[in-house]
């Protein structure tokens, strides 16, 4: 702290010191403690008191309906069409015994009603007025229980909200099974990452002269001055079913794309552990390359002078170099490939089962339950922390080796 004073002055270190206090507090601690304290809160939504004012709400509906048609039957019993001989005309009135244009017409349906299966002169409308009046009446009962059901839970909820572990217990089945499968999933992203990216850093920290150094870490950090949206999109035209690699499959005769003989390439976890190897490969690669580079050459030098073959050197002296590099490149690549939601979404629609993320995604900003939401994404946070520990102590490092 005096060293920073000296070299940045009081008011520039302390303008520093605000910064890292504020951005810790605003983006990492007052998000989290909000987090966790909706996990742990349970609210209730869209339950069985909801599920019952739904119901009764249609029941009104259909009552509603019901009370035109009965008005209906009213005026055409009142009015005597059913019953009622038609007059003769006369001279005087040659209309009578005619239907005014107003009332309904014996033998068609009365708007609203739904005409029995043996026509219009099966049920008299006296009668079917009357089983309309006692079914409304049924109905209306039931409403008033739907009601009164709807009150009751909504009073057995509103208990039962509070603090409680019952966000956690929302989770089916299905979703531990999901979340099982994205762990695993995100260690195989993992385990794919370092095999990759151990031999780019391993050459790159061996390159004879830095010119050649630069120009590997430049070609590796050239594509990724893209977007990440727009590398995954370039993913998707690549692996698409008429994309360039069924077409460069095509042009050399090993499918026809004409006959339909596309292969599916997307919506697949291999496509989708390919993706995120390629969008997070530099966050695996750079680590390790920073541990090797301060590896002294004689040493593996040395071994080669002993007779040790280059799986021995790798696996005797370089690896045991890099281990703080490999355990920070494998704590990013898995904290990445855990939380990620475009990859999924952009490369893997229609996989079944889906990553945990989405669930979670869906949860936030689909079914608006925040405290479901955030009970799951306290729970890749733990897992997350979980797996941090336990790379520090596979590979025996230190939080003073990893900051170095």
């Amino acid at each position: 702290m005096g060293e920073m004073a000296r070299f940045y002055g009081r008011f520039l270190t302390g303008l520093i010191l605000a910064l890292v206090a504020f951005w810790f507090l605003a983006l990492i601690l007052m998000p989290q403690i909000s987090m966790i304290q909706r996990a742990f809160h349970y609210e209730a939504r869209d339950g069985a008191a909801a599920q019952a004012v739904l119901e009764a709400n249609r029941l009104q509906q259909r009552v509603a309906t019901m009370n035109f048609d009965i008005r209906a039957l009213e005026r055409e019993v009142a009015a005597g069409v059913s019953g009622a001989a038609p007059a003769a005309p006369s001279p005087s009135n040659p209309f009578a015994g005619l239907p005014s244009p107003g009332a309904p017409r014996p033998g068609l349906p009365t708007p609203g009603l739904t005409p029995s299966p043996g026509g219009a002169s099966a049920e008299a409308p006296e009668a079917r007025l009357e089983r309309l009046r006692a079914e409304r009446d049924g109905l209306t009962e039931t409403i008033a229980e739907s009601r009164a059901t709807a009150q009751r839970l909504r009073a057995e909820e509103a208990a039962a909200q509070g603090w409680s572990l019952r966000n956690f217990t929302l989770m089916s089945p299905l979703h531990w099974r999901i979340f099982g499968l994205t762990l695993v999933y995100a260690l195989c992203v993992t385990a794919l990452s370092f095999l990759v990216c151990y031999p780019i850093a391993y050459a790159a920290a061996q390159a004879k002269t830095p010119r050649r150094t630069a120009l590997l870490l430049l070609a590796l950090t050239i594509p990724y001055a893209l977007n990440e949206l727009l590398r995954i999109f370039a993913w998707t035209m690549i692996l698409a079913n008429q994309g360039l690699l069924n077409h460069a499959l095509d042009a050399l005769g090993i499918i026809d794309l004409s006959q339909g003989g596309a292969i599916r390439w997307l919506a697949s976890n291999g496509s989708v552990f390919l993706v995120m190897v390629y969008t997070y490969m530099l966050f695996m690669v750079f680590p390790i390359y920073g541990s090797l580079e301060t590896l002294d050459r004689n040493q593996i030098e040395a071994a080669r002078d002993l007779g040790a073959s280059s799986w021995r050197i790798h696996w005797r002296v370089a690896l045991p170099h890099a281990r703080p590099g490999v355990a920070v490149g494998a704590i990013m690549t898995f904290m990445l490939a855990v939380g990620s939601l475009s990859v999924p979404q952009l490369v893997g629609p229609g996989l079944h089962p889906d990553w945990f993320s989405q669930i979670v995604n869906r949860n936030f900003f689909e079914s608006n339950s925040w405290n479901v939401g955030s009970a799951q994404a306290l729970l890749l946070l733990v897992s997350c922390t979980i797996f941090i520990f336990l790379v520090m102590r596979v590979f025996r490092v230190g939080i003073r080796e990893i900051a170095r």
